[in-house]
C-alpha cells in the first residue's frame, strides 16, 4: 500500500477514534505514514482579496486536524474512492506513480446534513534532506455538499471474495515462478485467517482496539497483498500467450477488490468495535 493511500486510511481511522474520545499517541511526526513527510497540513480556500482566493491554514499538523473534528461538529469520517477512468492508462497501472490509482477523499460528516471532503496533495521538497523527510503534504478542503447515503458491502462478503482472489493469484504466481510476490499473497491469506497476524508494513495503521477483528484483518491483508507499486512491481510482469490474459484478469480483479477492502474496512472505523 503506497504511502499516500496508507495515510488517508490512518487519518480516517484515527479521526473516528478521536471523535469517540479514544486516546492515542501523537500522530505526527512519529506515525509510520508520516516518516518521510516534512509536514502534513490542512488548508481551505478563504475570502477573495484583489480577485484571488486566499488560502487559510486550518491545521498545521494531523494532530491538530484530528483534535478539531469533534470541536467542529464532525460526527464521523468515511473514506471514499472513485475511479479516474483515464482512457490513456488504467488505475491499476497508474497506481505505481504519485497521484495515480484511484482518487481517494476523506469525507467528514457534519451534524447539519452536509459533508466536507478532503483531498491530499504530495509534493517533493528537499530531496536531499538528511532525515529523508522529503514530502510536503497538503490536505485541501475541496468540497462541501449535502451528505449522501453511502453503502458498502458487508465485510464478510468482501473478505470471502478477497480470499478467493488471493488464492487464485497466489496459485498463478507460484506456477509462473514470480518469486517474492507469491509470499505477498501468502501473507494476505494469512492475515485473513489470523486476525492477530503481524503482516503489513504499517503496524500502526489504526489505533489498537478501534476496529473489528475482520476489519483489522482486511486492512492487514490489503497491505500485504498490495503489489501494485513502482519499478519492479507486479504491474511490470509480462507473460506469453494465455498466461498474459490470465495475469491481466487476476490482476484487475485483485486491484478492484483491494480498493474495495480499503474503503470498506477504513470506513467501518466510524462504528465502535463492539457494534
Amino acid at each position: 500500500m503506497q504511502g499516500p493511500l496508507a495515510q488517508v486510511v490512518a487519518l480516517t481511522c484515527y479521526g473516528n477514534s478521536a471523535i469517540r474520545g479514544q486516546q492515542f499517541p501523537q500522530f505526527f511526526p512519529a506515525h509510520s505514514t508520516c516518516q518521510f513527510c516534512e509536514f502534513v497540513k490542512f488548508i481551505a480556500g478563504g475570502k477573495l482579496v484583489d480577485g484571488e482566493r486566499q488560502v487559510l491554514e486550518l491545521a498545521k499538523t494531523p494532530d491538530l486536524w484530528i483534535q478539531s473534528l469533534p470541536k467542529r461538529g464532525i460526527a464521523g469520517l468515511r473514506l471514499r474512492q472513485r475511479a479516474r477512468n483515464d482512457p490513456r492508462i488504467s488505475d491499476r497501472i497508474s497506481s505505481g506513480f504519485v497521484g495515480g490509482g484511484r482518487l481517494w477523499r476523506i469525507e467528514g460528516i457534519r451534524g447539519n446534513g452536509t459533508s466536507e471532503f478532503w483531498l491530499d496533495k504530495w509534493e517533493v521538497g528537499n530531496k536531499d534532506s538528511p532525515d529523508r523527510r522529503i514530502w510536503r503534504v497538503t490536505y485541501g478542503l475541496c468540497e462541501v455538499s449535502a451528505t449522501e447515503p453511502f453503502a458498502v458491502r458487508p465485510l464478510d462478503e468482501i473478505a470471502s471474495d478477497l480470499q478467493t482472489s488471493l488464492a487464485e493469484t497466489r496459485s498463478f504466481s507460484e506456477v509462473q515462478n514470480c518469486g517474492g510476490f507469491t509470499q505477498c499473497f501468502d501473507d494476505g491469506l494469512k492475515a485473513l485467517a489470523e486476525p492477530m497476524a503481524h503482516v503489513g508494513y504499517h503496524k500502526d495503521l489504526f489505533p489498537d482496539g478501534s476496529l473489528s477483528d475482520l476489519a483489522a484483518s482486511l486492512l492487514k491483508a490489503a497491505q500485504a497483498a498490495w503489489v501494485f507499486g513502482g519499478m519492479g512491481s507486479w504491474n511490470d510482469m509480462g507473460f506469453d500467450g494465455e498466461a498474459q490474459m490470465e495475469y491481466g484478469r487476476l490482476s484487475d480483479k485483485l486491484f478492484d477488490l483491494l480498493n474495495e477492502v480499503i474503503e470498506a474496512a477504513a470506513t467501518s472505523s466510524i462504528t465502535p468495535k463492539n457494534q
